[in-house]
């Protein structure tokens, strides 16, 4: 089914099932997805602001160039998604299970993880300062050239972390190594 370039804001979906199925374009303000699975779907330029994903299963999903901002996943499996270019701010990831999937160029200022499983993720080039990755596992994540200046990793277990050019105040807490980085290079100018 298409769902392209449609306003479905406020729509409820419960227990529904999407196999290749495009809501490229659309905006999905306060969208509900409740119980749903969603198999090679695509929501690539859509916005979906606000948005809830709960007890959701999404496998090649694409949300390439999507505005995610203050979007809920709670309970929800991510398998082999890409959200590469994609805008998160304020995002929250609870309870989720998110694998094989790429996060790269992506800006995630004050994104949630909480008690989330991370396994072979990539934050390559990504901007995201003052998020939380609280009480999570993170196996196999490729931060390089990422921005994780103010980023908590209370309670968080590492494995395989790949942190080249990486911007991150103090000791890295995967390895406990300093960043050895400039301090000019942590300077504010103008707003970020």
């Amino acid at each position: 089914m298409n769902y392209e370039d449609l306003d479905l804001s406020f729509k409820d979906f419960f227990g529904e099932s999407f196999d290749t199925t495009s809501f490229m374009g659309s905006t999905l303000t306060c969208a509900r997805f409740v119980e749903c699975s969603f198999l090679n779907v695509d929501f690539s330029n859509a916005f979906l602001g606000e948005a809830i994903f709960e007890n959701c299963t999404i496998e090649r999903g694409s949300f390439n160039n999507t505005n995610l901002q203050r979007a809920k996943f709670k309970g929800t499996i991510i398998k082999s998604s890409v959200f590469s270019g994609s805008f998160l701010g304020q995002a929250l990831f609870e309870r989720c299970t998110i694998g094989n999937t790429d996060f790269s160029n992506c800006q995630l200022p004050d994104v949630q993880f909480l008690s989330s499983s991370l396994l072979s993720i990539s934050f390559r080039d990504s901007y995201a300062k003052g998020s939380s990755f609280e009480l999570s596992s993170l196996e196999d994540i490729d931060f390089n050239n990422a921005d994780l200046r103010k980023v908590s990793f209370r309670d968080t277990r590492f494995l395989n972390i790949l942190d080249d050019g990486v911007l991150f105040y103090g000791k890295k807490p995967w390895d406990g190594k300093s960043t050895n980085r400039s301090w000019n290079e942590f300077e504010s100018h103008g707003i970020d």
